[in-house]
Parts: structure tokens; C-alpha cells; sequence
């Protein structure tokens, strides 16, 4: 005897479709986000809070991750090559 899920069976989803998109959206349009960022930019426009973990869920259906924000600012090609010419000097 084997077991088959039913379709439709399981918990019932906090978000719709049009909302995951929406969350998917702003994670591909400011790619360099964090989940806080992504989380405090789609609250407003849904009208409640979303939890993190329903961001990093729907983030991943989607192929995608959150980044992590970061500590300080890359540097640019010509901070790195006048970095190495100093070090080198």
C-alpha cells in the first residue's frame, strides 16, 4: 500500500500569488539587498507584516537568495589597483 499526497492538501499559504511576485520583484530589482531591506520594503504594500522566514521561503521558490547587507563598501578597480601600487612601493 502506498501513500499519495492530494493535491491541495497541507497548510494553507500566508501569501497570495500576486504577493510572492511582488516580494520576488523587489529582491530582483535591488539585487543587493538583505532579507530585512526586502521585509521592510514589502510590509507597506501588503498592509501587514510578513514574516523572514516567508521571504526566505518565496525567495527561494524562486531561485533566488537574500544577500547579506554588508559591513563595509567594495572597492572599486582604481581603490584596488592604487592599493596594490602602494603596497608594493
Amino acid at each position: 500500500m502506498s501513500f499519495t499526497r492530494r493535491p491541495g492538501s497541507g497548510r494553507r499559504r500566508h501569501t497570495s500569488r500576486r504577493e510572492d511576485r511582488h516580494i520576488i520583484r523587489n529582491a530582483r530589482v535591488q539585487t543587493n539587498a538583505s532579507l530585512a531591506a526586502i521585509q521592510a520594503q514589502v510590509a507597506p504594500s501588503l498592509g501587514e507584516l510578513v514574516f523572514s522566514q516567508t521571504i526566505r521561503r518565496r525567495l527561494a521558490e524562486g531561485h533566488l537568495r537574500s544577500r547579506p547587507p554588508f559591513r563595509v563598501l567594495p572597492l572599486t578597480h582604481t581603490h584596488r589597483h592604487l592599493r596594490l601600487v602602494g603596497c608594493h612601493a
